[in-house]
Parts: C-alpha cells; structure tokens; sequence
C-alpha cells in the first residue's frame, strides 16, 4: 500500500501547480472579460451623451463626458504600468474623450482655430468607429456601426 501511494503522489505533485496555475488564469480571464464588459457599458453610454451634447452644441456637457471617460483612461493606463494589458475598449474610451474634449473647445472658440479643432474630432470620431467595434468583439457583443458622433459633428 505504501508503494502505491508512493507512484501516485508524485504525479499528484505535478499536477498541483499546473491545476492551481489555470484557476488563477480562468480567474483573470474572467475578471478581465467583465472589466471589458463593464468599461463597453460605460462607454456605449457615453457614446450617446456625446452625439447628445454635440447636436446640442453644449461644450460643457462634452467636457465633463470627456473628464469621466478620463477615469477609465487612468484605470487603463495603471493597469499597463502594473503589466497588464489595455483593452480595445479602453482605447475607445480615448478616442472618444478626445473627440468629446476637442469638440467642446472647437464650439467655444473661432475662426480657423474652430475649423482645426473640429477637424481634429473629426478624426477621432473615425477613430472611436474602429476602436469600438474592436471592443463590441472583445466584450463579445454585436457590431456596430458607431457613427452617431461623427454624423453630429459633420452635421455642425
């Protein structure tokens, strides 16, 4: 009996670490697909604020939209200083920060500096479109189109 318990518990050995390695990574996998879900929430919702506030021309409400997706940007870059990875969706919650930041200053200044500012929106509203649907596939959810800030900014 004693033999037998001794060929079995090296194999056991063996298969310790490797069990406790793939919950540890099933675990952050996890985590990290409901952080993906979670920060695609928040950014679909912010998505609509911003069409919302730039119909509206309301360059206040575009700054503070800007401010709040700021936090998902923090959170996105701490995780990269702690080597970890930052999502598609974290990338169109900048995208869309600066669209929603450079709009708001493009509809409070003038002139020529107006026309480079809402240009510059312009582009990253075009790239807000492919982050996102970059980050529709990563938080497993349907395509979208994504344009509705680019058609509010072409439509001022």
């Amino acid at each position: 009996m004693q033999g037998h318990f001794g060929r079995r518990f090296p194999r056991w050995l063996a298969l310790g670490p490797a069990a406790i390695s793939l919950i540890l990574t099933t675990g952050a996998m996890a985590q990290d697909r409901g952080q993906v879900s979670a920060v695609h929430r928040q950014v679909s919702a912010a998505e609509a604020k911003v069409a919302k506030a730039i119909s509206a021309k309301d360059s206040n409400s575009l700054s503070r939209i800007g401010n709040d997706l700021g936090k998902i940007i923090e959170a996105a870059l701490q995780r990269r200083e702690n080597g970890g990875e930052v999502s598609s969706c974290d990338m169109a919650a900048h995208s869309l920060a600066f669209a929603a930041v450079t709009s708001a200053d493009g509809l409070i200044s003038k002139g020529e500096a107006r026309k480079l500012l809402m240009q510059d929106a312009m582009s990253a509203a075009s790239d807000f479109q492919k982050d996102m649907q970059a980050c529709d596939k990563q938080a497993g959810k349907a395509t979208g189109s994504h344009t509705s800030v680019g058609k509010a900014l072409r439509a001022l």
